[in-house]
């Protein structure tokens, strides 16, 4: 059993707590932390977890053996170097870092320290994501051609931080929601090679983002984001030979060259759950973690590349 804690506490840290705690044989979360004492302590109230005094206390705990970073980007690099100088496992949410110099930062101290690094870009453990990778890896969808992917919602439309930062998220959800099939692309069909990106507002500041993105392999993608809108999901994949699409958390709609499109039913997957114990089977030699350290400094400096084309407003290669 992985002993893990929880650093920060906001919307996305109790989104971990209710995912994990006391549902899972291979984690316990046994300390949380976050700046609000009284949120901290109604949390622990509520989930019967035991509060941390702080970051430094957690590095400091033997009985802990992995920390979840809940907490901005900017922070990330510096918290992992100090995971790292501890010798404790870390695990961050998305993204993983402000910058590439930040990501290469971080690798290198986790790699020195022989520490393991995990990454909340859960989608890689989704129950119709897992599917369709498997798909592309099997040659059923062909060449992959393109591939689309929308996650909107105003659930944060209002809340105060990060992800509304010219300087954290310069392309709004893009950062904070989007960059989930940035990841999840590159996933599929490898590198990004070129992106042009562009930034709206509306109604908030940077409520309306999109990117397109051309990949190494000849690819073409899209990815955009609401931050002002009804919940809504769109994830489609097209090959040579046929398209999928995730038409829910558990199903999948396929449609081949020369068929009829049919509905393909599948086992429900936690995905936050199975990413932290993905992690877990990782540190203890279970199975490969679908991530490598490499994947994470790609995945940021997509987003660097993002960043530029919003500032000129052309494509731009990534680095």
């Amino acid at each position: 059993m992985l002993n893990i804690a929880v650093i920060g506490l906001g919307w996305w840290g109790q989104m971990h707590l209710r995912s994990t705690h006391e549902k899972s044989d291979k984690v316990a979360i046994t300390a949380i932390v976050d700046l609000d004492p009284d949120l901290a302590q109604r949390t622990s109230n509520e989930f019967g977890i035991p509060v941390a005094d702080s970051y430094d206390a957690v590095l400091a705990d033997p009985a802990i053996d992995a920390a979840i970073l809940v907490t901005p980007h900017s922070l990330h690099t510096d918290q992992i170097v100090a995971g790292a100088a501890a010798g404790m496992h870390i695990f961050t949410e998305k993204p993983f870092a402000l910058n590439k110099a930040d990501a290469e930062r971080a690798v290198a101290a986790a790699e020195g320290a022989g520490i393991q690094l995990g990454l909340g870009h859960n989608q890689r453990y989704a129950a119709a994501q897992t599917r369709i990778k498997e798909m592309i890896d099997a040659g059923e969808l062909g060449e992959i051609m393109h591939m689309e992917g929308n996650l909107s919602h105003d659930t944060l439309a209002e809340v105060k931080s990060w992800r509304h930062s010219a300087d954290e998220a310069p392309g709004g959800g893009l950062w904070h929601m989007g960059s989930h099939y940035i990841d999840l692309f590159q996933h599929f069909a490898g590198p990004i090679q070129e992106v042009y990106a562009q930034v709206a507002d509306r109604v908030i500041e940077r409520d309306s983002a999109q990117a397109l993105l051309t990949f190494e392999s000849g690819a073409t993608g899209y990815v955009g984001n609401v931050m002002v809108t009804a919940q809504t999901r769109m994830l489609n994949v097209l090959g040579s030979k046929g398209w999928v699409k995730a038409t829910g958390p558990n199903t999948i709609l396929v449609g081949m060259r020369g068929g009829e499109p049919a509905t393909v039913e599948l086992d429900p997957v936690d995905p936050v759950r199975a990413n932290v114990e993905g992690f877990a089977d990782a540190i203890a030699g279970r199975a490969a973690y679908r991530f490598t350290n490499q994947d994470m400094i790609r995945d940021v400096v997509a987003l660097d590349a993002v960043a530029t084309s919003l500032k000129s407003g052309r494509r731009e290669r990534v680095a």
